[in-house]
């Protein structure tokens, strides 16, 4: 189980540090990127602040950059564990992501919410977010292997999700 919650703490790491420091101020005007008018390029959209007029659409990518991979990794953990705590760690990880990706394809199709509405959609977000974890950690003390594991996996996820809504929401703030 410890080498379960260390991978999937290295993958949180890694996902963490690839958001990387803020690029504002370093990066010229989206249509000077792009070279025209329009949606800016993939790599503005996925790093540093979200771009003006693309805010639900780049928030939308960043999560499935986060989502897609998890869902994988989740989905491989668990057929590949034979230990009940590490399977339902990374099962609950592969399910929890995959309703993760579901979310943000229906950002990337909706229409663009303003700023102020993402703002406090993603106040929500992270409201429910504590409650995950609380849940999460509730399911982590059961005596069942099964629920322990799932349990550290709603933590896990949880407490990204924590980070990820607070940081978009406080940078929309600004």
């Amino acid at each position: 189980m410890w080498k379960a919650l260390g991978l999937a703490l290295f993958l949180v790491l890694g996902m963490a540090w690839g958001q990387g420091p803020s690029l504002e101020g370093t990066l010229p005007p989206l249509a000077e990127l792009s070279g025209r008018e329009g949606r800016p390029p993939l790599e503005r959209l996925l790093l540093g602040p979200l771009p003006e007029g693309y805010y639900g659409f780049s928030l939308s990518a960043r999560l499935l950059l986060w989502s897609v991979p998890w869902s994988f990794a989740g989905a491989l953990g668990g057929i590949l564990s034979e230990d009940p705590k590490g399977r339902s760690f990374w099962l609950a990880n592969a399910l929890w992501t995959s309703v993760n990706s579901a979310v943000a394809l229906v950002g990337l199709l909706s229409p663009e919410p303003s700023r102020a509405e993402l703002r406090d959609i993603l106040y929500l977000n992270a409201a429910l977010d504590v409650l995950y974890i609380a849940g999460g950690l509730w399911l982590a003390t059961r005596s069942d292997p099964r629920l322990q594991g799932a349990g550290w996996a709603v933590v896990l996820q949880g407490g990204f999700l924590l980070v990820f809504d607070l940081y978009h929401a406080l940078t929309l703030g600004q």
